[in-house]
Parts: C-alpha cells; sequence; structure tokens
C-alpha cells in the first residue's frame, strides 16, 4: 500500500471513531430510583425471566462484560460481581459523570418515550444535558391509542355495554382523539416521528388498505372495549384494531406534509424478545403498506435481524424506506454485527442506512452500542474500500 492509501486509510479510521452520532432510535434512562428493578445483565440480551440465566454463557455478554472492565477502569481479570460492585460506586459517587461518559460521541437521541412510564423513566428532554443537540421524540403510536382508551374507559362499567349507542359513542371518542393526538405530534417540533409496535402485537402482514381496515375493525373493537372494561387492561393486541391504527397514522402523515416527505414512521421489525411472533416479523410483509404510502418515510427499525436482507431489498426498491442498523450491537456477537452490517451494504445505499442504539434503561447500553458499531463499521469499510 502507498503513503497516499495509508493516509486515506488512516482519515478513515479517524472519521469512523470520532463523528458524532445521531441516534436514530433509543429509550429513556431509568429514574435512580428503578435501576435494581431490572436485570443489568439483559444490556446484551433480549431473553427474559429464566432465559436470561444462560445470557452469560453467550458471546455478546462475554463481550460486554470484557468492554464494561475497560468503561470501569476495572482489572482485566475482574469477574462480573467485581464489575457490578464497580458499577455500583460509579452511581453513588458520580452518576452523571457515568452518563456523560457513556454518551460520549453522541450528538442527539431521537426517542421513544414509550417504553414504561413517566413513573420508571426520566423525561425525555432530561437527556439534554449530556447531548450538544437536544433530544427529539419519537412518538409510539400503541401507547397513545391505550393511554386515550384507558382515559376513555375508566369509569365505564360492563352495564354499559348493554347500551346499543354506547360503542358507537366510545369508537367516535375514541377515533377523534387519537387523530388529535397524532395531528398534534405531527405540529410538535419536539416531535422527530412516530413509531409503531405492529409486529410485537399482531405481526408485519397489515391490511394495506385503509377502507377495507376501517370495515374489519368494528366486531374486534367491540371485544377489545369489552374486555378493556371488564380487566381494566388497556393493552391493544387485536390485528383489525392494531392495523388500524397503523393505517389511521399512515393516512394522517401522508396528509400532513405540504410537498416532499412526512414525519416518518419507524416499525420494529424483526429482533425482539420472546413476545413477538418470529415469523410475523419479516418486513417483507409490509410491501403492499409500503407501496400504498409512498411520501411517508418507513424505517426499519433494528437491521431486522435475521431478515437484514429482506429489509435491505425494500430500503433499496422504494425510495421513501430506510434501514435502522441498530440493537444488533451489543445484542449479537461480532461475527454477526459483521455479517449484519456486511449484508446491509450488499445492496443498501449508504444514503439509505440509519445508525441507532436501542439504548435503554441502563446508559451503559448506549456506550456498548456505540463503541461496537464503531469498530465492526472501520472493520468493514476497510473491507470494502478497496471499492
Amino acid at each position: 500500500m502507498d503513503s497516499t492509501n495509508h493516509a486515506s486509510l488512516d482519515r478513515l479510521k479517524a472519521v469512523i471513531k470520532n463523528c458524532p452520532i445521531i441516534d436514530n432510535h433509543a429509550h429513556n434512562l431509568l429514574l435512580p430510583t428503578n435501576l435494581e428493578s431490572y436485570p443489568f445483565e439483559a444490556i446484551a440480551s433480549e431473553a427474559q425471566g429464566r432465559a436470561l440465566r444462560d445470557t452469560f454463557k453467550s458471546l455478546s455478554h462475554l463481550r460486554a462484560e470484557r468492554q464494561l472492565r475497560e468503561l470501569y477502569e476495572c482489572p482485566n481479570d475482574a469477574s462480573w460481581d467485581s464489575i457490578l460492585q464497580k458499577r455500583a460506586e460509579w452511581l453513588r459517587r458520580d452518576p452523571e459523570n457515568l452518563i456523560q461518559k457513556c454518551l460520549h460521541g453522541t450528538h442527539c437521541i431521537l426517542m421513544d418515550d414509550g417504553l414504561g412510564g413517566a413513573e420508571k423513566m426520566q423525561m425525555f428532554d432530561w437527556h439534554d444535558k449530556f447531548t450538544p443537540a437536544p433530544t427529539k421524540r419519537i412518538v409510539r403510536i400503541e401507547t397513545v391509542a391505550e393511554g386515550l382508551m384507558e382515559d376513555i374507559l375508566r369509569k365505564a362499567t360492563e352495564e354499559d355495554l348493554e347500551d346499543e349507542k354506547y360503542l358507537s359513542d366510545i369508537w367516535l371518542s375514541f377515533t377523534e382523539d387519537f387523530e388529535r393526538e397524532i395531528i398534534g405530534a405531527i405540529q410538535d417540533v419536539d416531535v422527530a416521528g412516530f413509531k409503531t409496535i405492529v409486529c410485537y402485537r399482531t405481526g408485519l402482514d397489515v391490511e394495506p388498505e385503509y377502507n377495507e381496515a376501517l370495515l374489519q375493525v368494528g366486531t374486534p373493537f367491540e371485544h377489545y372495549v369489552a374486555r378493556a372494561i371488564k380487566k381494566r387492561k388497556y393493552r391493544i393486541e387485536r390485528k383489525a384494531v392494531n392495523d388500524y391504527l397503523v393505517l389511521k397514522t399512515l393516512e394522517i402523515l401522508a396528509d400532513s406534509p405540504r410537498g416532499g416527505m412526512s414525519k416518518p414512521l419507524q416499525f420494529h421489525t424483526g429482533l425482539g424478545d420472546a413476545d413477538i411472533n418470529l415469523l410475523q416479523s419479516n418486513p417483507a410483509y409490509l410491501q403492499p403498506l409500503i407501496e400504498n404510502y409512498g411520501n411517508v418515510p418507513f424505517v426499519l427499525l433494528h437491521s431486522s435481524y435475521p431478515y437484514t436482507r429482506e429489509a435491505g431489498y425494500l430500503a433499496t426498491v422504494f425510495k421513501h424506506v430506510y434501514l435502522d442498523i441498530g440493537e444488533v450491537f451489543p445484542m449479537l456477537s461480532r461475527d454477526g454485527q459483521t455479517s449484519v452490517l456486511r449484508q446491509s451494504l450488499e445492496l443498501v445505499p449508504g444514503s439509505k442506512i440509519l445508525y441507532s442504539t436501542d439504548g435503554h434503561w441502563f446508559p451503559e447500553t448506549y456506550w456498548l452500542a456505540n463503541k461496537q458499531f464503531r469498530e465492526v463499521l472501520q472493520e468493514v469499510r476497510l473491507l470494502f474500500s478497496i471499492f
């Protein structure tokens, strides 16, 4: 390699190492009083409950453990328990300095603040003190809908269901309130976009036609209301209702811009916990929906793992589709991360690839994701630099 090429590679390495990151998708940090309520070992795994016990034997955990020794300035042979003790010391002595250290290199965060309630999490704008640019919100549409239904049905009783007009009034109130909330969020300068977790609830095989979705929603909505009143649980997981939320949001977004593109809608795709239907999380199901809403940016989150190539194909052939390559850092091994990034670059233009941490709960999730992403990006970019 001649000196000119060597200098170019050195500059490339420097840019990858130091370039500020726009975190396309992340979540709030926990309030200090809730730090002990969540297992810290979940930083490198989506497993839950008993399945999480095996994470200590995973390559992703072993790598995170090694890198956390560096973060906390532990000896190289420090055990997991010693790492946790050192972390506890940081949190007692100077928690904000630890957060600042973990968010170093992050320019701004687009934050889905629908994961947990205000009683558990820091407010989205609280994070502004740690980044040069202010945090922007990503509005989770299912959280909006469930909050509205809880307000509407709070005083309802099962006797109300005997009134034939009651359900139609509930539907009218809900749809009007939901539309008003989405329009308000579109107009809010603190909102950068929207997100749906329909993938978790009923899968990505969303009915692509709004009018058809509207015809199908009646009876499922009635069943949802009856159950919500009886159980006092407002989680929406009936396909026709979940599809309606996505279609209604897309309809509003499609009508919102005065020209060009609207604010984006992010879709959880692929990688998730046991609550997901793995087969139904393939973004290929979204193609008819994507075709119907050409002026709404679709962001396919979490590398769509293990469906990265399917997501990459959609991001390549549709001008308004983007592939987010987050969450695999730090959830996969280094080799797995390299494979995901290489699969993305096989087909997707660099301008259509977005990065995120999916950082949540603990500041260390941000730090690990950013550190590992820069390492893998440098490795992959050097491989591709000859082209």
